[in-house]
């Protein structure tokens, strides 16, 4: 497994701590539009919400339930 990690959507430059004011992904997106530009953060982020960890490996295998 990779040891890099991830933390933010790069696209609005916002930590996913940040994005945890929101209720949901739904509302953050709304708000922000994280995950709009590559896409690549939306599993990150919507495990974010249901785990409410800030940081993840960056192949975590929770990460299929949120594809």
């Amino acid at each position: 497994m990779c040891d890099s990690k991830v933390n933010r959507c790069e696209c609005v430059n916002k930590t996913f701590e940040q994005l945890k004011v929101y209720e949901s992904f739904e509302a953050a997106q709304l708000a922000t539009q994280c995950g709009t530009e590559c896409e690549g953060c939306i599993p990150y982020i919507k495990l974010m919400f249901a785990s409410n960890e800030y940081e993840f490996d960056i192949e975590d295998p929770r990460l299929s339930a949120y594809e």
